[in-house]
């Protein structure tokens, strides 16, 4: 009977103690460590958006509510250029849809941004351009 009760006791204590009690990181509100990424990648995705719905009154309805990125420390003309460039470019190198019925015009622009956005690929471009211009670190 003692033999039971530790054998019961130990895998009580082992269960307890696997329990995984992750907790997710909080949304950070405040536009993360380094606000100009962020900023840099909010203009690239609007950019994006702007070029795939440019024929419609999208984009027109969205600026009815949303006032963009939060922090925005990047004041460069020529940067905004670029950071165009690089929306447009991605916009016109998105794929026609493969796994829909979709009509002629369709397409999944927005979630191809947002995949663009959260892609270790627009982080390196960010850093790059950013430093190019003299604005890594937003004051």
């Amino acid at each position: 009977m003692k033999k039971i009760n530790t054998a019961t006791l130990t895998i009580l204590l082992l269960f307890t103690a696997c329990k995984s009690s992750y907790k997710y990181p909080k949304f950070d509100f405040n536009n993360g460590p380094n606000p100009c990424i962020n900023a840099f990648k909010d203009k690239v995705f609007f950019s994006i958006l702007r070029e795939c719905y440019k024929s419609t009154d999208a984009m027109k309805e969205i600026y009815k509510k949303d006032v963009g990125n939060p922090y925005d420390g990047i004041y460069s003309g020529k940067l905004f250029d670029r950071i165009d460039s690089i929306g447009k470019n991605f916009a016109k190198k998105i794929p026609p849809p493969s796994l829909c019925e979709c009509k002629p015009g369709q397409n999944y622009f927005m979630a191809q941004a947002l995949h663009f956005y959260r892609s270790k690929e627009l982080d390196s471009i960010a850093k790059v351009e950013l430093e190019r211009f003299g604005m890594y670190e937003c004051k």
